[in-house]
């Protein structure tokens, strides 16, 4: 067995560099409930930049973005029309009729995507004995859609129904830097297709912890109300904020490697007997596979992984996510498609 665990369970298990380390050390900081943590502050103004929004605002995670932003849209009996494999449905221990009182209409999607007409279908009409359809959800990238970037003019066409139907669109972006590697597609360009948007600084950009969430200053001025509600205020936090600086300096453009690694990774594994990709494109960092054909089951090959000194997620009876990332390289990733094949021998 290696001396160092290849670790590809998810992009979340990114360490600091070194240079990140760094310029977490040098950060200023104040306290930032009180709004004065200069660093923090920074971080805010550079992220509502980039993504053409009037204020952004430093959360804990991706999950607390995506349920302050479901709590600011919508009154307990409303509903949110978002497809069905979304991480607010999978992800997150029901949160949002837990925090919001709120249901989903979960639409069922390709992999993630929806069009404008498929929307349209779920939004309820206005009759006293029914929920007020009050939101609409994209994921971008689609986590368990393997990684599927959302395409802009499909955006476009949910966009156009939000502002005719005034109904407000959010869009998940705990990867939306992958998306903008893969299609080339700018933030701001993304950000002109919704009302708020997020994006997670612990996946793919490699930071310890955190997330940004984007909007209107009135939908900013409601999150922050609501992140401290939920027990989310900071205080000397901008040694965090100093990563997510680092990390947007230095790490976003690095995700191309990330997803060449990921569709080399993608072809071993096609290559290998016993094993087939569950989707045949790989758009970002992420590849599902099955192992069915083996005979064996996830959780036999995991622990064969293991001691061969691989970690890849299990996501079902014989379905496997592995996720490419700053501490996966070339090596790792050939490796990594070696072991499984001895682990299937």
């Amino acid at each position: 067995m290696s001396e160092r665990l290849i670790d590809m369970r998810s992009d979340t298990v990114t360490r600091p560099t070194a240079a990140m380390r760094e310029a977490m050390l040098r950060a200023e900081v104040g306290d930032d409930v009180m709004g004065e943590d200069p660093t923090i502050n920074a971080l805010q103004e550079r992220a509502a930049a980039l993504f053409g929004k009037e204020a952004a605002l430093f959360v804990a995670s991706g999950t607390q973005a995506n349920q302050i932003s479901i709590k600011a849209y919508t009154q307990p009996g409303d509903e949110v029309i978002a497809d069905a494999l979304c991480h607010p449905v999978r992800s997150e221990l029901g949160g949002a009729a837990l925090i919001s009182g709120v249901q989903v209409a979960m639409i069922p999607t390709e992999r993630g995507v929806y069009s404008r007409e498929t929307a349209e279908k779920f939004i309820r009409s206005d009759n006293w004995m029914q929920p007020k359809s009050a939101l609409l959800w994209v994921e971008n990238t689609h986590n368990a859609g393997g990684g599927t970037v959302f395409p802009l003019d499909a955006l476009g066409g949910l966009r156009a129904l939000s502002n005719e139907r005034g109904i407000p669109l959010h869009i998940d972006g705990a990867r939306i830097f992958n998306a903008v590697i893969a299609s080339g597609i700018k933030p701001a360009e993304w950000g002109k297709r919704c009302d708020s948007i997020s994006f997670c600084l612990s996946k793919g950009l490699g930071c310890p912890v955190g997330s940004l969430l984007m909007g209107s200053k009135n939908f900013i001025a409601r999150a922050r109300r609501l992140r401290q509600i939920l027990g989310g205020g900071w205080r000397q936090a901008g040694i965090l904020a100093a990563a997510g600086l680092h990390a947007l300096d230095h790490h976003v453009e690095r995700l191309a490697e990330d997803h060449a690694n990921a569709k080399h990774f993608a072809r071993l594994v096609a290559e290998t007997r016993g094993l087939k990709l569950v989707y045949d494109e790989t758009q970002t960092n992420l590849v599902f596979f099955d192992v069915a054909e083996s005979g064996l089951a996830a959780e036999e090959v995991s622990q064969r992984l293991r001691q061969r000194g691989v970690a890849m997620a299990m996501r079902g009876g014989t379905t496997f996510r592995a996720v490419t990332h700053i501490d996966v390289t070339r090596a790792d990733v050939e490796r990594a498609a070696a072991a499984l094949k001895e682990a299937l021998a």
